[in-house]
């Protein structure tokens, strides 16, 4: 498989993270958690280096419709494209006023209060966001710190709640 292949969950994908009732085993779960709103195959293989059958899992995610293959990028410096951007978010950018998203910040920083504590890193600089684009750049981190401090399912949930209400 092209390491810069680029990975996405599908609408599918979405709802099998976010929905109580699961179809997937354990292991490709994680796949389809790390695998997020984008990343590369590469990136994915270093995320999990002891995972041996991961071409083989990814294989059977893309073929059962639950992560798409973008495209793939000519360097990894290149941003990431739009489409990788969670779509209620990307969506929702344009008509974005201050107040709504300020009220999603403060959800945002009581989350993380919550699970990983006001000295984490990810809080502070949830602290310091001022714009949208802010807000979007320190969301991954968020969704990371979550997932590795409290649970990945934590994570999933905090996501979908940021993109109700972003919507």
């Amino acid at each position: 498989m092209d390491m810069t292949m680029q990975l996405s969950r599908t609408v599918k994908g979405q709802e099998e993270i976010f929905n109580l009732g699961h179809t997937l085993r354990p292991r490709h779960r994680q796949i389809l958690f790390s695998v997020g709103n984008g990343i590369s195959f590469g990136e994915l293989c270093k995320k999990m280096p002891h995972c041996a059958e991961l071409e083989a899992m990814v294989n059977d995610l893309l073929q059962s419709g639950f992560i798409q293959a973008l495209r793939n990028m000519a360097s990894p410096s290149q941003p990431a494209p739009a489409a990788s951007r969670s779509p209620a978010i990307a969506a929702a950018a344009p008509a974005q006023s201050a107040a709504h998203l300020e009220s999603t910040r403060t959800y945002a920083l009581e989350f993380l209060s919550a699970l990983v504590g006001t000295k984490s890193p990810a809080y502070r600089k949830m602290g310091e966001v001022q714009d949208l684009a802010g807000f979007n750049a320190v969301l991954p981190m968020c969704y990371k710190v979550i997932a590795a401090v409290a649970s990945p399912h934590q994570a999933a949930e905090m996501e979908a709640e940021i993109a109700r209400r972003m919507t």
